[in-house]
C-alpha cells in the first residue's frame, strides 16, 4: 500500500523539488519584456534554464535515495537544453518557474504557457506515467498537467483516488521528429493545447488538491498556486527532452466592448447598426449575449427591442447588430434606448453598452388659410 502511494506520489516531485528546495540558488534572471509576457527560458541565449526564470532539481525518490544521474546539458550547436532522465527510470528531474517571479495566473482573465520542445525519446512502464509533462495551474490551484509520449499527448485526470492521476483525454501525435511550438492556454474552466499553431487538444481544468505526499517531509506541488513546471515527475518513465523555449503570457482572455459607445439616426434610418468586437482574436470560441433596454424610446413604437446572443469562432473579431428603427408621425422630442451586452464566454466584458439616440423628422403643420378670430368685446 506504500508503495502504491508513493508511486502516486511522484506526480511532480521535480516541481516541488525545484521551487521549495532551491529557493536560495542563485539565478541570473532575463529581463522580461514590457509587456505582459515573462520569458522563463530562451535556448538561444545560451546556458540551461536555471541560469534564467527557471530552477532546477533531479533526485531519485527510492530507498536508499541514491544520487540522481538525471543529467541538463546545453547545446551550443542546438541551441537548446537536453534534459535526460534515460540513465536511471526512477530519477526525477526538471524545472519549474522561480516562485519570486511568478506572475498571477488568473483563470478569468487568461494565461499562456507558450513553450518550444522535442521529445527526442521517451519510454514507460506505466500508461498512467509519462517521461515529460507539463504542470500549470492557476491561483486557484485548478490547473492541467499534460502528459507527452513519443506518439500521445494526453492530460492527467483530477479528482480523487483511484482515477486522480489516470490517462485522461489525449490525442495521437507524433512528439518526436522536430522541436514543435506548443501553446498551452487556460481560460476559465477550461484548456486549450495547440501545436505549431494547430489546436489538438482541450477539455476541462482538473483539481489535483487530493494528492497528499506519502511522507510528510514532502511538500505538495497541487496546493502551489500559479505554477509551471516541465519535468520528467514519476519514477515509472524516462525520456531525453530537448527544451527550446518557454514564456508564459497573462491576460489573453479577450475583451468584448460595444461599438460606438452613442450612436444618433433619424427615425427614416430603418435600422441602427452597432458593432461587437473583440479586442484580440481567440482560440476558444465567445460567446455573448446583447439586448436592448428601453428609455425614452418606447419598445414597438419607436423601435423593435431585439436580444440574442453573439458567436466568435477563432479567428473572429467582429460581428453587427442591426436594430430596426421604427417612423411615426408623432411629433416628439428625441428618444434614447440602450444596447447592452453581458454574460461573455472565454472574454471578459469591456465597454458593456451603447446609447442609441433617435432623432425625431416630424413637425406640426399649420395649414396657412387658417384664420383665428377673437370676439370682439364691447363694454359701456
Amino acid at each position: 500500500m506504500l508503495r502504491k502511494l508513493f508511486l502516486i506520489g511522484t506526480a511532480v516531485i521535480t516541481a516541488v523539488l525545484a521551487t521549495h528546495l532551491l529557493l536560495n540558488t542563485l539565478q541570473t534572471a532575463v529581463a522580461a519584456a514590457p509587456t505582459n509576457t515573462l520569458v522563463l527560458y530562451d535556448g538561444a541565449l545560451g546556458g540551461t534554464p536555471d541560469t534564467q526564470n527557471f530552477e532546477y532539481a533531479a533526485v531519485n525518490p527510492v530507498f536508499p535515495f541514491p544520487p540522481a544521474q538525471a543529467t541538463q546539458t546545453y547545446s551550443p550547436a542546438l541551441g537548446l537544453t537536453i534534459l535526460d532522465t534515460t540513465p536511471e527510470i526512477s530519477d526525477l528531474a526538471g524545472y519549474a518557474i522561480t516562485p519570486t517571479l511568478a506572475p498571477t495566473l488568473s483563470r478569468q482573465a487568461g494565461f499562456r504557457l507558450d513553450f518550444s520542445v522535442r521529445i527526442n525519446s521517451e519510454t514507460h512502464n506505466n500508461n498512467n506515467r509519462a517521461g515529460f509533462s507539463i504542470t500549470m495551474l492557476a491561483e486557484d490551484l485548478l490547473g492541467i498537467e499534460i502528459a507527452f509520449w513519443e506518439n500521445e499527448i494526453w492530460a492527467q485526470e483530477g479528482g480523487n483516488p483511484p482515477t486522480l492521476f489516470t490517462h485522461a483525454e489525449g490525442v495521437v501525435y507524433d512528439t518526436t521528429t522536430d522541436i514543435v511550438d506548443y501553446e498551452l492556454e487556460i481560460v476559465e474552466s477550461s484548456y486549450r493545447l495547440s501545436a505549431n499553431g494547430v489546436p489538438v487538444l482541450s477539455g476541462p481544468l482538473r483539481d489535483y488538491t487530493a494528492w497528499e505526499p506519502p511522507f510528510p517531509f514532502i511538500p505538495d506541488p497541487y496546493e502551489q498556486p500559479n505554477l509551471i513546471a516541465l519535468s520528467d515527475n514519476t519514477s515509472s518513465a524516462q525520456g531525453e527532452i530537448w527544451i527550446a523555449y518557454a514564456a508564459i503570457t497573462t491576460d489573453t482572455t479577450p475583451l468584448v466592448n460595444v461599438q460606438p459607445v452613442s450612436l444618433t439616426v433619424s427615425e427614416t434610418v430603418g435600422t441602427a447598426v452597432l458593432d461587437v468586437q473583440l479586442s484580440h482574436t481567440s482560440t476558444f470560441t465567445v460567446t455573448v449575449g446583447y439586448e436592448t433596454v428601453a428609455g425614452t424610446a418606447v419598445p414597438g413604437t419607436d423601435y423593435t427591442p431585439i436580444s440574442g446572443t453573439l458567436t466568435f469562432t477563432p479567428g473572429v473579431i467582429s460581428q453587427s447588430v442591426a436594430i430596426p428603427i421604427l417612423d411615426n408621425t408623432l411629433d416628439e422630442p428625441d428618444r434614447e434606448f440602450t444596447l447592452t451586452i453581458a454574460d461573455p464566454t472565454f472574454a471578459r466584458l469591456g465597454q458593456s453598452s451603447a446609447i442609441i439616440t433617435i432623432q425625431d423628422d416630424d413637425e406640426i403643420i399649420v395649414d396657412p388659410l387658417m384664420e383665428i378670430y377673437l370676439p370682439l368685446v364691447v363694454r359701456p
